[in-house]
């Protein structure tokens, strides 16, 4: 964020000190000094004239500057101009004068002689009041990072190897990967394991912030580690002893000023409960807690939400469950998590991916976790669950991808049902069709025995073949004929046409004949034995 700066002074010589001190803030522009109050309001009416982006963010007024009292000239700017910070330089910052600088609408006193760390914290905290007024006058534009409110994502783990810190930095890395800037922190302060999982030498660490009564951005640079990713990471202290120093009123300074700097601060509060990472659970926007499908961490996780409960820290239905580990076999699932700890269970679970951690694990580079893996996916989606990256950015972990895949997927099923329809169904009509020729074989055998078995004792042979034959069959019967023999048989030959399952769509010219022979018991009747 660039903070545009308008100091007014008499003094030549504070004019001097004071601009040159400006211009060494982190993204300051400092305007020349200007006299008095007369040239100073003119250039701010012109400002304003074009529009409230053009005023200057941030106005310093000596209390030196004349001819207008001080005082009365910070008052006519906070009236005139509510979306510039004014803050008071002065040789007398008492109580009383400083109460009288913030009756007036000052935003601040900076006492004389100038100091870099103390002029550095009431520009910015200016700045960041005078860009939160712009947002609510002009709601249509876009959030600059380094103001005030940042979300605070803390992550803490039901017990030890639940994934705490894995999560803690893809999250991170993923609301980095969307264009936001962001801090990452280690409060597990006896066992945090940021540093080696990202493979990160350093000297400094939140232990060194614990006796700083006001946290700058000139303190948080020399305290905070860049990343070759591009996270800025704030890290336990090496020596595990030392952070008992951070108490949780510094926890509190140092969480404070990173969100006054950083779009998203995503905290490892580890598995145990201190002070200071029970601030970053109190504090935080969403609290994350981590646990796997097993009766031991399900336990511990409910043990975490009701300490948290009887502490007043975070309320069960405040809190977000995250299920790491998670296969469909596991006879512990998501919702049952959700009724055992009372929480909000998250919509996106975390494959279980040994084999896809345990290189880049060992390696201490877990930034460079594989685009395709279904760990980093599933933590990603988790990450747009929680509102830290935005729809763009879903894609960079697969997220996107694979959801737009299945709509695909299931659009091309559904294409791909629909073509496999009239294949199915003339399958079914074949099959069927084979089925009615089989039982018309079974029905031609039957009927022309039936009839053999008539014609031998000389009944009606033709009526006994259509007695047991379905209507269907019995219409289309050919014959029978019966043939004697001279050796004493009675032979019957008939046909059954073949019905079709749909009557006058198509012609099935197939005819099943029937052939039966038996003795002729009529053969001897009229002659002397």
């Amino acid at each position: 964020m660039t903070v545009r700066i308008l100091a007014g002074t008499a003094d030549a010589d504070a004019a001097r000190a004071l601009v040159g001190l400006l211009g060494q803030l982190p993204g300051a522009e400092p305007a020349p000094a200007l006299p008095n109050s007369t040239a100073l309001l003119d250039a701010l009416a012109r400002a304003a004239e074009a529009g409230v982006d053009e005023l200057p963010e941030v106005v310093v007024v000596h209390d030196l500057i004349g001819p207008m009292p001080a005082l009365d000239l910070v008052r006519d700017v906070a009236l005139r101009f509510p979306a510039v910070g004014v803050v008071l330089l002065t040789a007398d910052p008492s109580p009383a004068m400083l109460a009288s600088a913030m009756n007036s609408g000052a935003r601040g006193v900076i006492g004389m002689p100038l100091a870099y760390d103390e002029l550095g914290a009431r520009v910015e905290a200016a700045a960041s009041w005078a860009e939160g007024v712009r947002r609510h006058l002009a709601p249509g534009r876009a959030a600059l990072p380094a103001v005030a409110g940042g979300t605070l994502v803390a992550v803490a783990g039901a017990k030890g190897g639940v994934g705490t810190t894995v999560i803690a930095v893809q999250l991170a890395l993923a609301a980095h990967a969307s264009g936001r800037s962001t801090a990452l922190v280690d409060l597990d302060l006896q066992g945090g394991d940021v540093a080696s999982y990202l493979d990160v030498q350093f000297r400094r660490s939140i232990a060194d912030l614990a006796d700083i009564a006001d946290v700058s951005s000139r303190v948080l640079n020399d305290a905070m580690y860049v990343h070759e990713s591009g996270l800025a990471l704030l890290l336990a202290p090496a020596d595990g002893e030392r952070g008992e120093d951070v108490t949780d009123r510094a926890a509190r300074l140092v969480l404070t000023a990173l969100r006054q700097r950083y779009e998203v601060v995503v905290v490892d509060c580890g598995t145990q409960v201190t002070s200071a990472n029970a601030v970053a659970v109190e504090t935080a926007d969403t609290a994350v807690l981590v646990t796997t499908p097993d009766v031991v961490a399900v336990r511990a996780a409910k043990r975490m939400v009701r300490m948290w409960d009887r502490l007043q820290i975070r309320k069960p239905q405040d809190t977000t469950a995250a299920v790491n580990r998670h296969t469909r076999g596991s006879e512990i699932q998501p919702s049952l998590i959700g009724r055992i700890t009372g929480s909000r269970i998250a919509e996106s679970a975390i494959p279980a991916g040994f084999r896809e951690l345990q290189p880049v694990i060992d390696a201490g580079r877990l930034h460079d976790l594989d685009a395709r893996s279904t760990v980093r996916t599933g933590i990603w989606s988790l990450a747009g669950e929680l509102g830290l990256v935005t729809g763009a950015t879903l894609p960079a972990g697969r997220s996107g991808k694979r959801l737009r895949r299945a709509d695909r997927d299931r659009g091309q099923v559904t294409l791909e049902t629909l073509g496999m329809t009239p294949v199915i169904l003339i399958t079914l009509i074949l099959v069927w069709q084979a089925v009615l020729a089989g039982y018309t074989f079974t029905l031609a055998g039957n009927a022309a025995d039936q009839a053999a078995r008539a014609a031998a004792v000389g009944a009606d042979y033709r009526a006994a073949a259509a007695s047991d034959l379905p209507g269907a069959w019995a219409s289309d019967m050919q014959g029978p004929t019966a043939d004697r023999s001279q050796d004493g048989q009675v032979s019957v030959t008939l046909g059954l046409k073949v019905p079709v399952l749909f009557p006058g769509a198509i012609d099935f010219p197939v005819t099943v004949h029937g052939h039966a022979s038996t003795v002729d018991e009529t053969a001897g009747e009229g002659t002397t034995p």
